[in-house]
């Protein structure tokens, strides 16, 4: 049972203090008016937090319910009334309804009847107010504003998606997987006109052939085995809207075919059926392949190819901007430390920058959870990070010269290394691959000290 704010507005003292009584019962909050001028000047003074329902009787005295009715629909025309009457008539009823009352309740009623109908109009307010909370944290979610980058060759593709995202064009957004394509298709949607509508996203590498028709196209009940139900397909559910179609070119040939028709005509058929459907779709789609190749080896219709490809957005992966590795990993930090304070050494976010990122954003933002996760004493240091980051941030050793000894070789890589981790024996030691104590041991049985090293660099 949901709970809410409640307000009852009748002369009848006996009827007031029966109906609070009641709904307290039921956890709500409730407040009573004798007179509906009163109720008015209530309503006009708050700002927030409005009534769930408003519960008014059609005969007052000071101020006719009906009229009443009126004026709070003027003054706030989204606002819930329920309209109670002992004198209950159809002309009144209809009346009522005409003026925008919610319902019409006929004294006296049965309290089923009355928690029946505050129960439903509570629980939609509520599920509207989560609706409209959950809009507000997917705009803030993909806000441009809040896209982070530092890099000029991060900016200059994010700069262009602004600008194109007026347009109704296709656009196509190329890179490496994880590089942050999903973020540039929703930010065209998002400064778009279509932004109030619905973006919707698909991954076509994900779902088998069969799988990505129906859920692309949708189906009729019985299209298949195990389709006991109709299912509208995303194009239909993301009419006027945007729907982003990421790793485009692992699609079959055939859905190619079927594809190209909602481009082209903005029509389509469910699975199953053979009545036509037509929806205004805006197509944004990624792919991580080239698909002019694709077109040359016969795998990606050409056709197909030049209806997604009016514009081209290309995101450069992360190895090609470092400077957005910063404020990207300190991002992350915020959202999975939650309120904890942590911050990331200057050593560990070093090694962050000099690691090459195979699987881009998605690898950094997996890494500093783990990391987060790993942390006790409120610093991400390098012990907390993945050895295969400090393993590849050091040069290779050069072939050691003619006559050296295995201890010299030895020597000169814990130097070399020992040097490039800027003295770090914790991080020394993981790309050394070998314990903290034998790493000591090493340092100790061939006289290598931090001084040493820092005078001779100098």
């Amino acid at each position: 049972m949901h709970t809410g704010t409640i307000y009852i507005c009748d002369d009848d003292q006996g009827v007031q203090n029966l109906l609070t009584k009641m709904l307290k019962a039921q956890g709500h909050k409730v407040s009573a008016f004798t007179q509906g001028q009163i109720l008015l000047q209530e309503l006009a003074e708050q700002e927030e937090d409005f009534p769930d329902l408003i519960l008014v009787d059609v005969r007052m005295p000071d101020l006719d319910g009906l009229d009443l009715l009126r004026r709070i629909k003027a003054q706030r025309p989204a606002q819930k009334v329920v309209m109670m009457s002992a004198f209950g008539t159809v002309r009144s009823a209809v009346e009522a309804m005409k003026q925008g009352a919610h319902d019409f309740l006929l004294k006296p009623f049965t309290s089923s009847e009355l928690y029946n109908l505050v129960d439903k109009l509570v629980e939609h307010n509520q599920l509207l107010s989560e609706n409209r909370s959950l809009k507000a944290e997917i705009r803030r979610r993909f806000d441009p504003e809040q896209v982070i980058y530092r890099s000029s060759a991060f900016g200059k593709v994010f700069h262009l998606a602004q600008k194109v995202a007026p347009s109704n064009a296709s656009i196509l957004i190329t890179g490496e997987s994880g590089a942050g394509k999903e973020v540039i298709a929703s930010t065209i949607h998002y400064t778009s006109n279509r932004r109030e509508k619905r973006f919707l996203t698909i991954n076509c590498a994900a779902l088998t052939d069969t799988l990505l028709e129906s859920q692309l196209f949708g189906h009729i009940k019985g299209a298949f085995t195990g389709a006991v139900a109709s299912h509208l397909g995303l194009i239909e559910e993301a009419d006027q809207g945007t729907l982003f179609l990421d790793e485009i070119g692992d699609i079959s040939p055939a859905l190619q075919a079927k594809l190209l028709r909602v481009l082209q005509e903005r029509e389509f058929i469910p699975v199953g059926s053979t009545k036509v459907r037509h929806a205004n779709v805006r197509f944004v789609a990624a792919t991580n392949k080239s698909l002019e190749e694709e077109v040359k080896s016969g795998n990606f219709r050409e056709d197909l190819f030049y209806r997604l490809n009016v514009i081209t957005l290309h995101v450069p992966p992360l190895r090609e901007r470092p400077e957005d590795i910063p404020p990207l990993a300190n991002f992350f930090i915020e959202r999975f430390a939650g309120r904890d304070q942590l911050h990331i050494s200057q050593e560990a976010m070093q090694i962050l920058v000099e690691y090459s990122w195979p699987g881009n954003v998605r690898e950094l933002e997996n890494i500093i959870e783990m990391s987060v996760i790993l942390t006790e004493d409120g610093e991400i240091s390098t012990q907390h990070l993945p050895s295969k980051l400090a393993i590849e941030s050091v040069t290779p050793m050069a072939a050691p010269k003619k006559g050296m000894s295995l201890e010299d070789v030895e020597r000169l890589y814990i130097e070399q290394v020992y040097r490039q981790t800027r003295f770090h024996k914790v991080r020394t030691a993981q790309i050394l691959q070998i314990a903290r104590r034998t790493l000591d041991r090493k340092l100790l049985q061939y006289n290598i000290q931090k001084e040493n090293l820092q005078n001779e660099t100098e």
